[in-house]
């Protein structure tokens, strides 16, 4: 069931290449990790509505890890939104910013690394933490 539901996802984002077979829970909301090939001249999909066995449907909503430079008013890459054709087209009262941060994915894991160079008063090791 997974294989299939996961298919058929990655097909809908873009090219399904792979996904990660652990299902995850973050908090309140279980995780599939998908890998696909997105066409990047091409909006982000933000959700898809979903049938469940029941016969209930539900919506599930995508995040993407390593969302760099990305465009919150047309949903592309390669530019923000001070570059957007969309902003030549409309006044900037009619903008709409479908897109927002909620794309971008939460780090698997906190980063850390420690400095040889800086030193606590008490001659322990410092350390970084990044999320």
């Amino acid at each position: 069931m997974e294989d299939t539901v996961a298919y058929q996802l990655g097909n809908f984002i873009g090219e399904f290449i792979e996904y990660v077979t652990v299902e995850t829970q973050l908090g309140y909301k279980r995780i599939m990790r998908i890998w696909v090939r997105v066409d990047v001249r091409k909006p982000l999909k933000r959700k898809k509505r979903t049938a469940l066995k029941n016969g209930a449907s539900v919506y599930v909503r995508f995040e993407y890890e390593k969302l760099t430079l990305f465009c919150f008013l047309c949903g592309k890459f390669g530019h923000g939104e001070r570059f957007c054709s969309i902003r030549a087209i409309q006044p900037q009262s009619e903008y709409v910013f479908i897109w927002d941060i909620s794309l971008h994915a939460q780090p698997r894991k906190n980063l850390s690394w420690k400095s040889k160079w800086l030193v606590e008063d008490d001659g322990g090791e410092t350390f970084y933490f990044w999320q």
